[in-house]
């Protein structure tokens, strides 16, 4: 029996090499991710009842971020390929893919933060008290690391990858639905590198 050893924690140099890829987005690249988000007729987040309620918590927490200059980040969380698996397995199979994605984040996150369900295969991720870019780093690559030990091992559906978007307060903005567009087109930007990734804003 093949015994698989659990992914050893990256070091300083490392994080920094990935940090540095993962900003490689400019101002340009993200009006032409947010033109093409369009073009794929995608539905824009607001419309859905989780960004709604995450709005509204990020109303809160941008007064108290402004008042005593903290940062937050918003991850925007993408399950790669879930179409094609949707349309090859049953519903039930589906359903628990998507109660156990929900329940593996949850479960990696802080009582502090918050996550939201905007869909079968996307969820939306708060992430409060972020000093450092290298936390917020940190806590991508712990996901990554867990959703992929999830569908490879537990769920068999080694196919199934992930890419995450981040949008940092104040480095991306002070707006909420600003803040949830720019981690949407961050999330992309890493699916059009071939996900499996997280990107970040610059």
């Amino acid at each position: 029996m093949q015994h698989t050893l659990p992914p050893s924690e990256p070091s300083y140099a490392e994080l920094k090499q990935q940090l540095e890829q993962a900003e490689k987005i400019t101002e340009r690249t993200l009006c032409e991710l947010l033109a093409l988000r369009q073009k794929q007729a995608l539905e824009p987040p607001a419309n859905t009842p989780g960004i709604v309620q995450i709005e509204a918590q990020l109303q809160f927490i941008l007064k108290h971020a402004q008042r005593h200059s903290r940062g937050f980040a918003l991850m925007f969380i993408q399950l790669d390929q879930f179409k094609a698996l949707r349309d090859s397995c049953n519903s039930a199979f589906i359903n628990e893919i998507t109660a156990q994605t929900l329940a593996c984040l949850s479960a990696a996150i802080r009582q502090c933060d918050s996550i939201s369900q905007l869909a079968d295969d996307q969820f939306l991720l708060l992430i409060t008290d972020v000093s450092r870019i290298y936390d917020t780093v940190l806590v991508a690559e712990k996901l990554l690391q867990k959703l992929d030990a999830l569908h490879r091992f537990t769920l068999q559906t080694p196919e199934l990858t992930t890419s995450i978007g981040i949008s940092r307060f104040p480095e991306d903005g002070n707006d909420a639905m600003l803040l949830i567009e720019r981690s949407a087109a961050a999330m992309l930007h890493a699916q059009h590198r071939g996900g499996n990734q997280f990107s970040l804003l610059r």
